[in-house]
C-alpha cells in the first residue's frame, strides 16, 4: 500500500461544474484501479491524498499533473503504509456555499484533529488542509 499527497492551485476561472467533472472523472477511474483518498478544494487550492498500490497511485498522479485545470502541482509527501486510511471515502468532495462555509471549515478542522496521523503523508495532508482552509474565507467564483 502506498500514499501520496500533493497541493496545487486551480486555474483562475475554474467553475463548480469543472469541480464536479474532476470528481466524476476521479471516481470513475480511481475506483476501477482501487484508488481511495480524499480531495479538498478551497480558495483556489487543491489538497489531495491518494492511496493504493504504488504503480496505480503514480499512474493517477501522472494524469493529475497533466490536467490543465490546475498548476503548481507539488508532491508534499509519499510513503509506504500498511493500510488504507480513507477506505470508505473513494474521493471525498463537498461544495460549500457562502452560507455554510464556516460549518464546512469547522468540520474539516475537527476531522483533521481527530483523524489518524500515523504516517508522514497523513500528517502532511491534514496540515495542508488546515493551511488551505485558513480562516474560512471563500474566494468568489466569477
Amino acid at each position: 500500500m502506498y500514499q501520496l499527497n500533493y497541493h496545487s492551485k486551480s486555474i483562475d476561472n475554474l467553475s463548480f461544474t469543472d469541480l464536479e467533472n474532476i470528481l466524476a472523472e476521479a471516481n470513475t477511474f480511481n475506483s476501477s484501479i482501487n484508488i481511495t483518498g480524499c480531495l479538498i478544494y478551497h480558495n483556489n487550492s487543491f489538497v489531495q491524498i491518494l492511496e493504493g498500490e504504488k504503480k496505480d497511485v503514480l499512474e493517477v498522479f501522472s494524469k493529475i499533473k497533466k490536467d490543465k485545470r490546475h498548476h503548481k502541482v507539488n508532491v508534499l509527501w509519499e510513503n509506504k503504509t500498511d493500510k488504507r486510511y480513507f477506505e470508505e471515502w473513494n474521493m471525498a468532495y463537498y461544495q460549500p456555499n457562502v452560507s455554510n462555509i464556516k460549518l464546512f471549515v469547522n468540520n474539516l478542522l475537527l476531522l483533521s484533529e481527530f483523524s489518524e496521523k500515523s504516517s508522514g503523508a497523513l500528517l502532511s495532508f491534514w496540515a495542508n488542509v488546515k493551511s488551505v482552509i485558513g480562516n474560512g474565507k471563500i474566494n468568489e467564483k466569477k
